[in-house]
């Protein structure tokens, strides 16, 4: 079996940037998130910005790859 390496810029984006960089609409990422299908971190504080755990991301992609 192949093995797969993904070089990533930072662990960690915020919806903005994810957004950016995926071109998902936000009302497709906050459902996403909803559902526990875009991993983040928790959050700290009532207005603390929500990051999104790209090793997660793309772990569960590399998982899902046949």
């Amino acid at each position: 079996m192949a093995s797969l390496q993904i070089a990533l810029d930072a662990p960690f984006c915020t919806k903005k940037e994810f957004i950016r960089r995926t071109g998902w609409s936000t009302s497709s990422l906050d459902r996403a998130i909803a559902r526990g299908e875009i991993p983040i971190l928790p959050k700290h504080g009532e207005k603390g910005s929500v990051l999104i755990n790209l090793v997660k991301v793309f772990e569960r992609s590399a998982e899902q790859e046949v």
